[in-house]
């Protein structure tokens, strides 16, 4: 009795926090008023709800978590081995990226590379759907190459409800002011274990539905390609187990990388970025002004790929954002 005392008096101390009761109801598919019985100990929750509630609280409250598979060995013992052993990359899913690495065509290796990466990142980060969203994030290459990197881009994703699993089709361009900024910049890895931290920190991207959220570098040879971040609808998600697993992950990412696409420390320059919704006016002209090039190009008689099209138009929405975001800093233009 004493055990199960004790993790009705962890849960009790959790949702003392409204937000996190709000948040734990949702998860296990109950309402709060239920969620405050089991901790007060006036009833006590289904096999399912059990489980549901273990894996709510697996990575966010570790001790309580804990506590209730010392208390339900016979539920939450093979739960929790299995969470255990999937903080490490599967060596067949190493063997199959290697293989598509090798043999894949190579105009189709790199976007081959991510889906399989994010894919299985996705069913191993949040197998349960408790709520995840992945983004790789690059480089935007600068228009001349005596010129530095001046924004990141977001170039493909996958996610688990509240998000969409399928890649995000809105440009949106990061700067300094962002996370994934920070992680370019600087090359190191950064987490955010709150929303209130990613507000403090970060407040021209504030993410819907995200409580904590992981950014890790793309390297290679000592040269940065963007980052690989990480959402989760859950606070302080992100223990080093879970560090670990995100870096063997963006290593796998960077091998999708072709060489171009990594530039040095110094060539780093972000700049800043305004938000999404004063972004929006400029980055939905994008597919118009790429159709556009292409329309002149072709009228003139002068070779352009939609690729170079892109780029180009990318480099001119880019340049009008880093303005946008120097006004909303109240800096003097020159």
């Amino acid at each position: 009795m004493a055990k199960l005392e004790t993790w009705r008096r962890l849960l009790e101390q959790a949702i003392s926090n409204t937000h996190e009761l709000r948040r734990l109801a949702q998860v296990v598919g109950v309402n709060s008023v239920t969620i405050m019985r089991w901790a007060k100990g006036q009833s006590t929750p289904r096999t399912e709800h059990l489980r549901q509630l273990y894996q709510a609280v697996f990575r966010s409250h570790p001790v309580l978590a804990e506590h209730l598979r010392q208390a339900h060995p016979e539920l939450l013992g093979k739960l929790a081995a299995s969470n255990n052993e999937d903080q490490q990359i599967p060596s067949t899913f190493y063997r199959r990226i290697l293989t598509t690495c090798l043999e894949c065509a190579p105009a189709l290796r790199s976007i081959t590379m991510r889906n399989l990466i994010l894919q299985q990142m996705l069913s191993q980060f949040d197998p349960h759907e408790l709520g995840l969203k992945i983004s790789l994030i690059q480089c935007v290459p600068p228009g001349v190459v005596t010129e530095p990197v001046r924004s990141l881009r977001i170039v493909q994703g996958r996610g688990t409800p509240p998000w969409r699993s399928l890649p995000e089709q809105e440009l949106l361009l990061l700067g300094a002011e962002s996370l994934a900024g920070h992680c370019v910049a600087s090359g190191h890895y950064a987490v955010i274990p709150s929303r209130e931290d990613l507000t403090y920190y970060f407040p021209t991207h504030s993410e819907p539905f995200a409580e904590s959220i992981l950014a890790y570098p793309l390297l290679q040879g000592g040269k940065i390609a963007g980052c690989l971040s990480i959402a989760s609808t859950q606070r302080n998600y992100f223990h080093q187990a879970q560090l670990d697993l995100a870096r063997d992950y963006a290593y796998l990412l960077a091998l999708s990388c072709g060489p171009e696409e990594f530039f040095d420390s110094s060539q780093i320059a972000l700049g800043i970025m305004p938000s999404a919704a004063e972004q929006r006016p400029y980055t939905s002209t994008f597919v118009g002004r790429v159709l556009e090039q292409l329309r002149r190009a072709a009228q003139r008689g002068i070779p352009l790929s939609h690729m170079q099209a892109e780029i180009r138009v990318l480099h001119e929405i880019e340049e009008e954002l880093l303005l946008l975001g120097q006004r909303w800093q109240g800096l003097t233009i020159h």
